[in-house]
């Protein structure tokens, strides 16, 4: 019998993940740059229901149930369909690897080519993905004042102070300088958010506020400024937030020191870091009650930190590099990391999200002049140029 060709083989590996995920049924639904499913593994998926993540910009997967993850097509579908990673080493598993290729090709309409010189046209399994409905965030300018009204009423709690302060050794000053504060409970919420209403701070497009569709009966219960009546009669749109339940915010600032964008460190449930982020699904999302709109996604920007001695003398609207030295840069991963790093180095650091993420960091150094940047990634990765 003849072999699959590399090229085809390549071809299956090289699709991506999440045409794959909408092709056998996952129904992925959008999160930021990041979609989630449910757990296919039986059993995880009762303990656990929308764990799994697929980032399509890096063509990947990773599923905090089972801990798989991957970077191919190939990986994504055994994964899916057995449950577990392929085993090279297993002799079943590479009976199966044939079958999973023309599995995959079939799915996604890749033809199948063979050592022989014989191909088998396939027919892409007809679906249709859904096309999320982007909304523009509003300007930096404007989500810094909204984030630093609303985390100014934001509460502190005792637990996450002791970890500020304990565990990631920033003083009381620091706390205060950086804008940490806890996310409000849903009793807690509510004030805050007619407070922000009230003094006629903007919501819709700012990232991580979202309205959401509530029935008639429950929108009475809230201020009238909360709430606007569905224009087709299903009941109340009411302002909340997309953070979950147990956390904190951690600002995100820019090179102007503004507050553009936040991320969550999560009291339980992975990943802990997520961002402050949310959509529009109403061209998307068929149930009611799920619906959300004037939502805006965080994306995923550099977070630039100096010493937290410069932000507090920092002056919002000021470039960095007109109040500080930014002529060495060092990059590293995580908001904590890169302001515990700058406080002791006395340097600037940019946190970079994610490894490889370096799109907009190379105009950045070359607009400060920068004449060395380091690169660190834990104890695994250090570049210099």
């Amino acid at each position: 019998m003849a072999r699959i060709s590399s090229e085809t083989i390549e071809a299956v590996n090289s699709a991506g993940i999440l045409d794959l995920a909408y092709a056998l049924g996952n129904n992925p639904k959008r999160i930021g740059k990041q979609y989630q499913i449910p757990c296919p593994n039986p059993g995880h998926l009762a303990r656990v229901s929308d764990n799994t993540y697929i980032e399509p910009n890096k063509n990947l997967f990773k599923c905090f149930a089972c801990e798989a993850s991957g970077s191919s097509a190939f990986n994504y579908y055994f994964w899916n369909e057995f449950g577990r990673a392929y085993d090279k080493n297993n002799k079943e598993d590479k009976k199966t690897f044939p079958k999973v290729i023309e599995a995959i090709a079939g799915l996604l309409g890749i033809p199948i080519v063979y050592d022989d010189g014989s191909t088998v046209q396939t027919k892409r399994k007809p679906y249709v993905r859904p096309q999320t409905k982007e909304l523009e965030p509003l300007n930096d300018d404007i989500c810094d004042k909204v984030y630093r009204a609303f985390l100014s009423l934001c509460p502190i709690r005792k637990e996450h102070a002791i970890e500020w302060m304990q565990k990631r050794k920033y003083t009381k000053e620091d706390i205060i300088a950086l804008g940490f504060r806890s996310i409000p409970s849903g009793e807690e919420l509510m004030p805050i958010l007619h407070k922000l209403i009230l003094k006629g701070y903007p919501l819709a497009r700012v990232p991580g506020f979202v309205q959401r569709l509530i029935p008639e009966s429950v929108g009475s219960q809230y201020p009238k400024e909360l709430v606007e009546p569905d224009k087709e009669g299903r009941g109340y749109w009411v302002w909340t937030i997309s953070a979950g339940k147990g956390g904190y915010f951690i600002p995100v600032r820019d090179r102007q020191g503004r507050i553009a964008r936040m991320r969550i460190r999560r009291d339980v449930g992975n990943p802990k870091y997520i961002w402050f982020s949310s959509t529009d699904n109403t061209a998307t999302e068929k149930e009611k009650y799920q619906i959300r709109r004037n939502g805006a996604a965080s994306g995923a920007p550099l977070h630039i930190a100096p010493p937290v001695s410069q932000v507090k003398i920092w002056e919002v609207g000021n470039d960095l590099s007109e109040v500080y030295n930014v002529k060495v840069i060092i990059g590293t991963e995580g908001e904590h990391k890169s302001q515990l790093a700058a406080n002791i180095l006395k340097s600037t650091i940019v946190g970079i999200p994610g490894v490889g993420n370096f799109a907009p960091l190379i105009p950045l150094l070359k607009d400060w002049g920068t004449k060395k940047f380091i690169l660190a990634y834990d104890m695994d990765t250090c570049v210099l140029f």
